[in-house]
């Protein structure tokens, strides 16, 4: 894959801004490192969840008498031998219970929890189980869902309309009025799985004083802590949660689930450690998805391609339960809305039970769909006006200082540069020549949060850092480290605001018990939240380490510097003091080791502008910019589309690790390329049809086409050395972009993702006999 980075290189940084390997690189490659599922500890039982087979029944009655009996087996645990305590994202959209007591509401709904002493007993045990179902009407269509005598899958909300986000700003009807033309144009897209290559598995144990411990592949483990509590009627201190590596996340794991708890009343249960890991089929059937989205959509613009209104219309199915459905609406709304410098915007928002498995946090929350839609209609306008996408793109780009019709603060802001670096390296112009040849280019830009906030003025991360005996440093940092290389850059924050090498520090994994509060990795956080707190701490030890250095050698501390572990005066490269003397001196003159903390949680707090639902003047440190350019091939016998040429080019802020920054950019892309093109979780009566790798067609490194990945360097005031966050924002801008592209191929807007082969044959077709 080809790379093109144009990180600037600061000659002043030793540590940001260098592409060092991964801290964790080395044990991962030779097989070493430890994950969730590999562990083993002594007794240790192995747990099941039997899960519906209806998508809508009410629970008659539960029989588990066989099931208890079964040699080998050591508990069986259903709903009514749990607390009736129901969890979610937040309090008030709580609806899930960790076993169902009087009805479930999709097909994999957990019923009853086993304990055996190995996995073949345990999947016997639940074979014994009887459960006498009465089925209901199941409603498996949001728009359906959502009529009048349509099957409520709730019965405490009126209907099956969670949440309804209404949201005006600027004045719609005159943005139209002013608009030359007004386009206006339907798009779906579709359930999208994770693909994590670990799958869900955690490991809970009680100690003989009661204290429970649980590993588990968690993204948040200090919220994880918070919930189990909750749900397991445990005091907070005697809950301990510990994340070793993690082979994946992509927001599968966010928030607390149910195999979590359901393990923890099975170790309490027995006495004994029990471990519960998802079979791949049932990282399909149980594990949130990407939420559907039927999207209407609406532009005006000008003559001259300025962009005066912008209106969308969105259902979101929900499935089930609500997890961060109700907020991922929100957050569209927010992006959708900030999008380019529009002054006229409504949205109209709907979360819809219904009765499938349910959505949850996914790379791009909510944005992914919006710019599919979005970008998609946009292409369309500027081809209305005989414009050149990239020209339109770069007329209406956001700038640095814009505050959008939405309130939100663009404080950096390198869109343009992004749209214009992409359309070079894919050599936009001479390719652009022709349409519905088959070989065709498109483009999509995005925006997106870069440290996200949930709106509560809640956006928190601490960390500490102490400066041990031997004059090296051991950081604890919450924020998980999910498999995006997060413990580097902060190791590598926390080593340039020290003056160190990065192998001088030590970063403890995430332990509840070790490591100070983190709300978690999602929301492209850790890189500007995480990284704020490190560099903080870093701050106040380095100071301290100064002063030491600067009463030993009698020299004025604002003339002394700590660089490249070496204490120095200003100027000069001679070394007075090494660090390990100094942390002598801290320990055994002045008994008072160097320990500090940094703390982020900020920097805005939410103003009297901030509207709850919608979000609008959400309060953001920081937001991120991209735009990305497919170059595709149709073939006409097959239907099938090749990708051949990618650029991404992305505002990063300053690129902490470049070749960290690529690595997440070349991920994302797949990931982006998969939902345009194959990935769809099929769904047929309730029932996933294509819960395995061999139905359900994700990219392989095999179809991954060559992708050059632009870095454009911003500075943003908010993040650490000038740093965005990145993780979520690399998969945002692709299908739009390949779906462009395909239009320039076909002449075909294909409005309905995934553009599978299928539909190009068929679309082909209905345009020849057209």
């Amino acid at each position: 894959m080809k790379k093109l980075s144009d990180a600037a290189v600061d000659d002043s940084m030793n540590v940001v801004g260098k592409s060092l390997p991964r801290v964790d690189g080395r044990e991962k490659v030779t097989g070493q490192a430890i994950y969730v599922s590999d562990m083993k500890l002594p007794r240790m039982l192995h747990g099941k969840i039997l899960r519906s087979p209806l998508p809508h029944a009410r629970i008659a009655s539960i029989d588990i008498s066989r099931a208890k009996k079964l040699p080998g087996v050591k508990a069986v645990i259903t709903g009514e031998d749990i607390p009736n305590v129901k969890f979610g994202v937040a309090p008030s959209i709580a609806d899930k219970m960790a076993l169902e007591v009087e009805k479930v509401r999709f097909i994999g709904d957990e019923v009853a929890g086993v304990a055996a002493v190995d996995e073949d007993t345990a999947e016997e045990a639940l074979d014994l189980i009887k459960v006498d179902y009465e089925p209901l009407d199941a409603v498996f269509d949001p728009e359906k869902a959502m009529q009048e005598g349509a099957p409520r899958i709730h019965e405490h909300l009126e209907s099956n309309v969670v949440r309804h986000v209404p949201m005006e700003c600027g004045d719609i009807q005159k943005g139209f009025e002013e608009a030359d033309y007004i386009l206006e144009d339907s798009f779906r897209t579709q359930a999208q799985a994770h693909c994590c290559l670990e799958t869900q598995c955690c490991l809970a144990s009680f100690d003989t004083s009661g204290r429970l411990s649980l590993w588990s592949n968690t993204q948040s483990p200090h919220d994880l802590k918070e919930k189990l509590a909750a749900i397991c009627n445990l005091p907070m201190d005697k809950v301990r949660v510990i994340k070793p590596n993690v082979g994946g996340g992509f927001g599968r794991s966010s928030r607390i689930e149910s195999h979590e708890p359901v393990s923890v009343f099975l170790a309490k249960a027995t006495g004994r450690p029990v471990k519960i890991k998802f079979t791949r089929e049932e990282e399909f059937l149980a594990t949130r998805t990407r939420h559907p989205f039927i999207i209407r959509m609406k532009m005006g613009v000008k003559k001259n391609g300025i962009l005066t209104a912008k209106e969308a219309s969105v259902i979101l199915d929900n499935g089930a339960y609500n997890s961060w459905g109700p907020i991922v609406i929100s957050y569209a709304c927010v992006w959708f809305s900030a999008l380019y410098r529009v002054p006229h915007v409504k949205f109209d928002g709907y979360v819809v039970y219904t009765n499938k498995n349910y959505g949850g946090a996914c790379r791009g929350f909510g944005d992914v769909q919006m710019t599919f839609a979005h970008e998609s209609l946009l292409d369309e306008v500027a081809e209305k006006l005989g414009m050149d996408p990239c020209e339109i793109k770069v007329i209406n780009a956001n700038q640095p200082g814009d505050i959008t019709a939405n309130r939100i603060k663009i404080t950096s802001c390198g869109l343009k540069e992004c749209v214009e670096k992409s359309a070079e390296a894919i050599q936009w112009k001479e390719k652009r020549k022709g349409k519905g040849r088959l070989h065709g280019v498109g483009m999509a830009s995005m925006i997106y949060t870069a440290g996200a906030s949930m709106g509560v003025g809640k956006n928190a991360s601490a960390a500490f850092i102490r400066f041990e005996v031997d004059g090296s440093f051991t950081l604890s940092m919450g924020a998980a480290d999910i498999g995006q290389g997060s413990n580097t850059v902060l190791s590598q924050i926390a080593a340039e605001e020290l003056g160190v090498p990065i192998d001088q520090v030590r970063l403890v994994e995430t332990d509840t018990n070790l490591t100070p509060m983190c709300m978690g990795t999602y929301g492209s956080r850790v890189t500007l939240v995480a990284g704020n707190a490190v560099r903080e701490a870093a701050k106040k030890v380095k100071e301290k380490i100064l002063e030491i250095a600067s009463e030993k050698l009698e020299a004025n501390v604002n003339d002394l510097v700590l660089n490249n572990g070496r204490v120095t005066v200003k100027g000069l490269s001679q070394p007075l003091i090494d660090l390990g003397k100094i942390a002598a001196i801290s320990y055994y003159e002045k008994d008072s080791p160097i320990v500090c903390a940094g703390y982020y949680n900020g920097p805005f707090k939410p103003t009297d502008e901030f509207d709850p639902v919608s979000w609008v003047a959400l309060p953001v440190p920081g937001v991120a910019f991209a735009n990305q350019a497919a170059e595709v091939k149709v073939d006409r016998e097959t239907g099938s589309v090749d990708v051949i040429k990618f650029v991404a080019a992305h505002d990063v802020g300053r690129a902490i690790n470049p070749q960290s920054c690529e690595g997440q950019i070349e991920g994302g892309v797949a990931q982006g390329i998969g939902l345009a093109l194959n990935e769809e979780i099929v769904f047929q009566d309730g029932k996933v049809k294509n819960p395995n790798f061999t139905d359900y067609k994700y990219l392989t490194s095999m179809d991954v086409p060559s992708i050059t990945s632009i870095l454009v360097e911003t500075n943003e005031p908010h993040g650490p050395f000038g740093a965005k966050g990145l993780g979520e924002a690399v998969m945002i801008a692709t299908a739009p972009a390949v779906a462009n592209a395909v239009y320039h191929a076909t002449g075909i807007r294909f409005k309905e993702l995934p553009i599978t082969p299928e539909k190009v044959l068929r679309a082909l077709k209905e345009k020849k006999e057209g």
